[in-house]
């Protein structure tokens, strides 16, 4: 039952796959050198699901959305810092410094960096982590106080493992796309590209932390579960309104003088043949929509999710169900970064607009269709008819 190893684990895994990122220098076949670093870190940051365990485990149901409003403002700030951190090391620039095969360069000082942070969390962990679980009812308590814990509605968890798949998709969108997509909209290299988009990343999770630290301090944690969720999933879809490249937008784009990359210039490729019918969206538009619409829906849907997923299966061991919910956090980042990035190559932007849209409907359609069941679970009392909820 312990998590205090596999989080441990978790760390030293993430920090090898990202000290073997720092060395790519060293190794001929790099792209599936990169490829395996990346593996290492995905596979050692999946820490985070022992830790959520946790979260719903070692909180009663009364304080588990001050619980987990508290760790999701941790880990939006976690969040935030890498790009900021990119950022700060732009003026290294991709050539760096180099010493034979390795290099200290705008990327590889990043890793060697979280190599030491996953290294500090370790021992953060091996020795200030206490557990303490008072968030379940065991065999013993449901025989002695004369309680059933019943089974929980699996269509309501799995609606919840959705929601918390489409934080993670326009997470990872955010990610993969800021880039390249600021690079046609507005001609900027990549260095530049990584420093402004790095810089509002911050201030827009900056916006989310302070909605996160609202949500476990004040009376808006106390708002129904269902009702943030919507108000979050309104300001996702008036990011995709905005952000779709609309006719009254001027354009189109422009290209990439011949031969140049956009390590030196910005614009879009020859094969982007999309590019001559798309219009480019105002930067203040889009600097609005990054900074505030992101940063007030993310803590709207990604805090209440886990909390009512954890209300919906009520106080019962959660390890399985809880790893399923952080599975489908994990698996939404592989199809989001494919699929975006297919989509963007060959259609434009305006496509995944369209896609991340939709997904965004399919959210609120089932929401409000399954609205009265995404309750917290009902603990039985045994030889009566009387129950008691997992809120209380």
């Amino acid at each position: 039952m312990s998590v205090k190893w596999p989080v441990i684990t978790g760390f030293l895994i993430a920090a090898v796959g990202q000290g073997w990122y720092g060395l790519l220098g060293l190794f001929d076949n790099v792209k599936w050198m990169m490829l395996l670093a990346r593996f290492l870190t995905g596979l050692g940051v999946g820490n985070i699901a022992a830790l959520r365990v946790y979260a719903a485990m070692a909180s009663t149901p009364k304080d588990r959305m001050r619980a987990i409003s508290f760790g999701t403002g941790g880990f939006v700030l976690g969040f935030s810092f890498g790009p900021v951190i990119s950022a700060v090391f732009t003026p290294l620039g991709e050539e760096g410094i180099r010493f034979g095969g390795f290099v200290l360069n705008m990327y590889t000082v990043v890793a060697y960096l979280m190599v030491l942070l996953c290294i500090f969390g370790c021992f953060i962990i091996y020795f200030f982590f206490n557990e303490s679980y008072v968030g379940i009812v065991t065999k013993e308590e449901q025989e002695k106080d004369d309680v059933t814990v019943s089974m929980f509605d699996i269509p309501a968890a799995l609606i919840c493992i959705y929601l918390f798949m489409i934080v993670n998709m326009t997470a990872t969108n955010i990610e993969v796309m800021s880039s390249p997509l600021t690079t046609v909209l507005y001609d900027w290299k990549d260095s530049d590209s990584i420093f402004y988009n790095g810089i509002a990343l911050a201030i827009s999770s900056a916006i989310s932390v302070l909605f996160n630290i609202a949500q476990g301090a004040t009376r808006i944690g106390k708002i129904d579960k269902r009702k943030q969720m919507l108000f979050g999933l309104t300001f996702f879809l008036l990011y995709q309104a905005f952000m779709f490249p609309w006719g009254f937008y001027y354009g189109p784009l422009n290209f990439l003088p011949k031969g140049v990359e956009t390590t030196e210039a910005g614009g879009c490729y020859a094969e982007y043949l999309w590019c001559n019918d798309t219009t480019r969206v105002p930067m203040p538009i889009y600097f609005f929509c990054f900074i505030v619409f992101f940063g007030v829906a993310f803590p709207f849907v990604e805090t209440p999710s886990p909390a009512l997923f954890s209300e919906i299966l009520g106080p019962r061991k959660q390890g399985t169900m809880q790893g399923f919910f952080s599975l489908g956090g994990s698996l939404a980042p592989v199809i989001a970064s494919i699929t975006s990035t297919a989509i963007f190559k060959y259609s434009g932007y305006r496509y995944v607009i369209v896609f991340q849209a939709i997904t965004l409907l399919v959210a609120v359609f089932l929401i409000l269709v399954f609205y009265k069941r995404l309750v917290p679970l009902k603990v039985v009392k045994k030889g009566s008819e009387s129950t008691i909820s997992e809120e209380n």
